[in-house]
């Protein structure tokens, strides 16, 4: 390609917007020293190799503090898996082992390891641990990174540089961290894991992010110029100044509509009233519910109150972070997720794995009904004191049957009556809810709505779960697909079910689809009337519902 050739190319949304910047490449594979040590240098080098880990555990750290205001839902877990993997002393002391057993440098005796980490995954098969090939493959990339260059300081102060767009490979959360604290105006990736935790993090951010796209990384040059259009899904290389000019007055109008369609409120063409709510991660977020003009929370992650160390938050602790989120949202609706820990969702020694797949074993509700009941018995007594003077929901998290659901909900009845005897003031009409996660569930949608006040769709989940492919592992992720029509089909069977009760307006979807534009009518079209999405998102969405016409079966025509 010559280098002021205008090229094309085409990929997914991760996060919508228009990006115009210079490359500057990240996660790109550099070549990894092989030396041969001398038996006396093996302790030199095994300390080396202790310090890079340790480095890279300041590292995380740091970037965790340079975002705490600004951080986006899933993102504490995020962390909390890189943590994990870099205090993993299985995997650490192999490393330290070959150093001294094949007398090889820290460098290649890591990227020795790292092969048989992968060749071991691809002879398990095993779909849980396939998932973390991405967030491992990130935490080697940072520990070589500080091997082959100890004085790369990524932990200091980063300035902001409004014109950088980041071109990688991979999809890693370290990278997507990054384009935050430098303020990176767009992103682009040939990852086709378009819902990995580092495309959720790109979206919560806001930064405009095209992924899957074929080729990106060979056809440019540090310093190129390129716009990331993600609003089309392309990603164009060393622009002509006529494309730049047509692009900057996109970029300005959807500003100017961004300011203003926030102000209306969220209805279709035909007039129909569409109840659109946020996900927040973490009690500073709630200022985003207020600012995009939604209706409220509609899902409230409190992992965040789970330490790194195992420990969690006291009662009184949940209690003033939860009236704090009840307060900033001014009267606005508010659901609280209990505590969803387990599956990818690792929370250092509070997930205690008994099988080989943790994503199928005691994640969410199961894990407070058959190990720590008393965690979640605090939880409901912080949450229902919190709401003593307002009403909310409280939702569970992986209801597989309907017993869970009833003995859930009897562990919330519980809770509240023992407050309400102790004479401490609680919420007696706080809603109780469960997320629809298993097709197990979604099949049993009308036994589980005649036991709760509302339901949630967790669409990720469910959709992953009945395609029996992980969302994160490259090689199944077009199994995903939430047009596949055997997920469609669950999607109208759910509300459906809900219609036939007259509950359809206690029907929500969160997820990915419910924050995407060429979902949303489809949804709307089925019947589902309640979104919580990503906030960034709002606008957008409410731009697609708008253009729907529930009447006329019109929906928005999108290029």
């Amino acid at each position: 390609m010559s280098r002021h050739q205008e090229v094309v190319l085409t990929g997914s949304v991760i996060c919508p917007g228009i990006g115009i910047g210079r490359v500057e490449f990240v996660d790109i594979a550099g070549s990894v020293p092989h030396r041969e040590l001398i038996p006396e240098a093996v302790r030199k080098e095994q300390t080396r190799y202790s310090y890079a880990v340790e480095a890279a555990r300041r590292q995380v750290r740091e970037h965790m503090k340079a975002i705490q205001h600004d951080i986006p839902e899933h993102s504490a877990v995020v962390i909390d898996i890189h943590n994990a993997i870099l205090r993993d002393d299985i995997f650490h002391d192999s490393v330290r082992n070959r150093i001294a057993s094949d007398l090889k440098n820290a460098e290649w005796a890591l990227e020795i390891e790292w092969e048989s980490f992968m060749a071991q995954f691809e002879a398990m098969r095993d779909p849980f641990l396939r998932t973390r090939v991405e967030d491992v493959r990130d935490v080697v990339t940072e520990v070589l990174d500080i091997l082959i260059d100890p004085d790369r300081q990524h932990t200091q102060a980063v300035p902001s540089r409004s014109d950088v767009v980041l071109i990688t490979p991979h999809l890693h959360p370290s990278a997507a961290m990054y384009a935050q604290r430098i303020g990176a105006v767009g992103f682009a990736t040939e990852s086709k894991v378009l819902t990995s935790h580092a495309a959720i993090l790109l979206n919560g951010f806001g930064v405009p992010t095209v992924g899957g796209v074929d080729g990106l990384v060979t056809k440019l040059r540090d310093g190129d110029e390129v716009i990331v259009d993600a609003i089309r899904g392309r990603v164009v290389l060393c622009p002509s100044a006529s494309t730049l000019g047509k692009y900057r007055t996109r970029q300005a109008k959807l500003r100017k509509k961004s300011e203003s369609v926030a102000a209306i409120d969220c209805m279709t063409a035909d007039g129909t009233k569409i109840r659109l709510l946020g996900n927040i991660g973490n009690p500073d977020q709630a200022s985003l519910i207020l600012q995009r003009g939604l209706d409220g929370v509609g899902l409230f992650r409190t992992e965040f109150l789970a330490m790194e160390d195992g420990t969690i938050s006291t009662e009184d602790e949940q209690t003033a972070t939860y009236r704090r989120v009840i307060t900033a949202l001014e009267g606005r609706s508010l659901v609280m997720r209990t505590f969803d820990i387990g599956g990818d969702k690792q929370i250092s020694s509070l997930q205690v794995s008994t099988g080989r797949n943790p994503a199928l074993g005691l994640r969410g509700i199961r894990r407070h009904l058959r190990r720590d009941s008393g965690e979640f018995r605090t939880q409901l007594r912080a949450m229902l004191r919190a709401c003593a003077d307002s009403d909310a929901g409280i939702m569970v998290p992986m209801v597989t049957t309907v017993d869970d659901v009833r003995k859930a909900k009897r562990r919330f009845e519980q809770t509240r009556e023992e407050l309400n005897t102790g004479g401490i003031a609680c919420g007696m009409h706080v809603k109780f809810g469960v997320m629809i996660e298993t097709p197990a569930a979604a099949l049993q949608i009308a036994e589980i709505l005649e036991m709760v006040d509302f339901v949630s769709l967790g669409s990720n989940d469910l959709l992953q779960y009945l395609m029996a492919a992980d969302r994160d592992d490259e090689e199944v992720a077009d199994y995903n697909d939430p047009d596949n029509p055997a997920f469609l089909w669950l999607l109208d069977f759910i509300i459906t079910k809900a219609r036939n009760l007259g509950r359809e307006e206690d029907v929500s979807i969160c997820g990915e689809i419910a924050s995407r534009r060429h979902q949303i009518s489809k949804l709307l079209h089925l019947g589902y009337r309640s979104f919580s999405i990503v906030p960034v998102m709002a606008n957008d969405i409410r731009e697609v519902i708008a253009k729907t016409n529930l009447l006329t079966g019109r929906g928005e025509r999108l290029s």
